[in-house]
């Protein structure tokens, strides 16, 4: 985590950090393995209220296995743009796990395919997936729109 900061987000900030990842789709996941060597994997995703990331990812593969050692993560949710002034996104520190829980599964699994639309042929390769929660311990919003360098920080 970064720093001592123990500012906490306001309803409206809130309200414009769920809007904009509702309207995202793609997080860069940060991992670690056991020997300290970090890796980078994009997924895809959905939040609920409270912030935390819900993601499918095979067991087997390297951000998956590295959570198994270290569940230590960090994340940034950015969408596409080419101006400077259009810069906004997130960066989060947290830690991440496999849900276990089957109930919270389907219903996590049920808005996660109201977000995305997926070929029936996936069908098999999510049913075989391991859904994953980062619950974010601190968060950064950044909006260049509303001035260079803008930023909201907040442990969670």
């Amino acid at each position: 985590m970064t720093g001592p900061l123990k500012r906490q987000l306001s309803t409206e900030q809130r309200s414009i950090i769920f809007s904009f990842l509702n309207a995202q789709s793609t997080l860069s996941l940060a991992t670690v393995d056991e020997f300290g060597k970090p890796q980078v994997a994009p997924v895809f995703y959905i939040s609920d209220d409270a912030l935390n990331l819900y993601w499918l990812s095979s067991a087997d593969s390297r951000h998956s296995v590295n959570l198994t050692s270290r569940q230590v993560v960090a994340a940034t949710i950015y969408p596409n743009i080419w101006q400077w002034k259009d810069i906004r996104g997130l960066q989060i520190e947290g830690t991440a796990e496999a849900v276990q829980d089957d109930r919270v599964r389907e219903q996590i699994l049920t808005l996660y395919l109201r977000k995305f639309t997926l070929p029936p042929d996936l069908d098999s390769q999510i049913a075989a997936s391991t859904l994953y929660i980062m619950t974010p311990a601190w968060i950064r919003w950044s909006d260049n729109g509303v001035r260079f360098g803008f930023r909201i920080e907040a442990t969670l």
